[in-house]
């Protein structure tokens, strides 16, 4: 008898169905449901219902996934299905937890709420051929948790198995609503950090942003620009000038959309070929800006 797990794991593999009509999942053992569609032809949307096998209150939330789809370049955006999107979700036992929460950047802050264990992995199917270019927003609405000014939550993304990156942009009410972007795939989890010191993670971040910014597939005056970008962005937030060091940062996303292309790689494809080193860029100014936004007084 498979767990209710692995009967997850294994329906939510399926891609024979509708392309872009709604697909609703009944789980087994209660009145929830999942389901999925393709909405406005740009962003992939979940409706997550899952019984708490400990029979607790159902976890409930909703996934989403809004890209860029511009009217005057078609190919911006292609293969957007729900069977393409590749989703997947589980409630995490106490070893996924476990797993989970040693991969996180602070493993002794940061943790799983039991209110709400679960793990999306969007994971496309080479064979579908889903291309986007720049970024693409992702949404954990909450249903189950309840929102606080300077709430603790953050989510986060990670390769598969790999080391999770803290995407955060915004945490608001909804009842918590947690966003942030990227350029790349594949596991979104929400955790509880019980620290939060902002200071210090900024510092962190703007060591990550210089890192991504030195990777050799950027040419020469994305550099120069975004380079730029950065070191006045950090010298605001070294000054205390938080919101200029945000103001900053909104130049660098501006400068990203200019130069995505050639000289900003900016396209991800499910071949899995191509670097799309705008979208983490805008990804990690997206975080810092949240960071520097909390400094500053955002709730």
């Amino acid at each position: 008898m498979l767990t209710l797990r692995a009967n997850l794991l294994l329906l939510f593999s399926l891609v024979a169905m509708p392309a872009l009509a709604p697909f609703s999942l009944a789980v087994a053992g209660g009145p929830c449901i999942v389901e999925t569609e393709i909405v406005d032809g740009r962003k992939f949307k979940a409706d997550i219902c899952l019984p708490d096998p400990n029979s607790g209150p159902d976890f409930e939330m909703d996934f989403e996934l809004e890209f860029h789809l511009d009217p005057e370049n078609p190919g911006s955006l292609l293969n957007l299905t729900v069977p393409c999107v590749g989703f997947s979700v589980e409630i995490l036992d106490a070893t996924a937890i476990a797993d989970v929460e040693s991969r996180l950047p602070d493993p002794l802050n940061q943790s799983i709420d039991p209110a709400l264990p679960l793990r999306v992995t969007i994971e496309p199917p080479v064979a579908c051929g889903l291309e986007f270019e720049d970024d693409y927003d992702a949404e954990f609405d909450a249903d189950n948790l309840v929102w606080n000014a300077q709430s603790p939550y953050r989510l986060m993304k990670a390769p598969i198995g790999g080391s999770y990156r803290d995407i955060t942009a915004e945490v608001t009410p909804g009842s918590v609503r947690a966003r942030g972007c990227g350029g790349t795939f594949s596991e979104f989890v929400l955790v509880v950090d019980q620290v939060q010191d902002y200071a210090s993670e900024s510092v962190a971040a703007f060591a990550d942003l210089g890192i991504t910014l030195a990777n050799g597939a950027i040419g020469p005056t994305a550099i120069t620009t975004l380079g730029n970008d950065s070191s006045v962005s950090q010298a605001a937030f070294a000054a205390g000038n938080y919101a200029e060091a945000i103001a900053r940062l909104d130049d660098m996303d501006e400068h990203c959309g200019t130069l995505g292309g050639p000289a900003l790689p900016n396209r991800w494809r499910s071949a899995r070929d191509l670097e799309n080193l705008e979208g983490e860029v805008v990804s990690r100014s997206g975080h810092l800006k949240f960071l520097l936004g909390r400094l500053n007084g955002d709730p």
